[in-house]
């Protein structure tokens, strides 16, 4: 078929980010120019690839079956790619890691110093990917292994061919200007929010989390980065829960302040069931990164 190489990444940088607007930040690209390359392959293939759910966009049935495949051939130009620039893949190991915006912030350059350490012959590759989709990317072969969130409160669905191991655990604080005190339970169930959307995991689980405490949540704000939500909340235009590994993404005008029994989130690692060695090498190193003491940890 007389598609490109630059019309598949496109379709595979939409499948991954759910959006055109997130794949046209991804890529470098015009949301334009992405809407053409995903108009042109939908011409090629003779099929909607895409169809509309809310705000974003999922696969068609048509783009489910041919989003492995474009995998396939965009790996292959990868390493076609390595190779004429001299690299030796007969004594180096490519992982790809999936990762999100905390993660890659406060553990990628840990991870990667660890490995060139221990394991120099692996060359891991980060990969930003949805925290909702990681899963699906271990699986359809996107990535050889990911970093993922779990919830105790709102548990991911169990998926057949990936395997998930608890590499950290930490707790939700609520976020507020810097040198503001910590809010008292009036002030809590007075004040603004600002939250994620209720139909995203997070969005959920910081529900909960305001529910577990007694507060009925005034959701003024809908925001689904995390970062533009920390970064309102140092304006004083609500509050909003976070973590300290998700501080990392803050400027320096917000406080975290620790709450009781409102809950929390789980680091995880993803990999397939029975990893090939390399992959199970990055995947032990990731754990140890997030379980260690040189990550944020919440101030008592």
């Amino acid at each position: 078929m007389a598609w490109t190489l630059a019309q598949l990444r496109t379709f595979a940088a939409v499948a991954d980010r759910g959006s055109m607007t997130r794949a046209a930040e991804q890529l470098g690209y015009s949301v334009g120019a992405v809407s053409q390359h995903i108009s042109a392959l939908r011409h090629v293939v003779g099929a909607d690839l895409f169809v509309r759910r809310g705000r974003g966009m999922v696969l068609s049935e048509a783009g489910r079956t041919l989003l492995p495949r474009v995998r396939s051939i965009l790996a292959a130009e990868r390493q076609a790619e390595q190779a004429m620039l001299g690299r030796d893949f007969r004594s180096e190991a490519i992982v790809t890691l999936g990762v999100f915006g905390s993660a890659s912030i406060v553990a990628l350059p840990r991870i990667v110093a660890a490995l060139a350490e221990r394991h120099p012959h692996i060359d891991v590759r980060a990969r930003e990917i949805d925290v909702e989709t990681m899963a699906a990317a271990v699986v359809d072969g996107a990535i050889d292994l990911g970093i993922g969130v779990d919830y105790p409160s709102v548990r991911l669905p169990p998926m057949r061919g990936v395997r998930w191991t608890t590499a950290a655990v930490e707790d939700f604080g609520v976020v507020t200007p810097a040198g503001r005190a910590r809010p008292d339970p009036a002030e809590l169930a007075d004040a603004d929010w600002i939250l994620p959307p209720a139909d995203e995991l997070f969005g959920r689980a910081l529900r909960l989390a305001t529910a577990a405490i007694g507060i009925a949540a005034k959701e003024t704000h809908i925001v689904t980065d995390t970062a533009v939500a920390l970064a309102l909340a140092g304006t004083g235009l609500g509050l909003t829960l976070a973590t300290p590994i998700m501080m990392s993404l803050a400027g320096p005008g917000v406080e975290l302040h620790p709450l009781a029994e409102v809950g929390g989130r789980e680091i995880i690692v993803l990999t397939a069931p029975d990893p090939e060695e390399s992959v199970a090498a990055v995947a032990e190193v990731v754990a140890e990164v997030f379980a260690g003491d040189s990550l944020p940890r919440m101030c008592p």
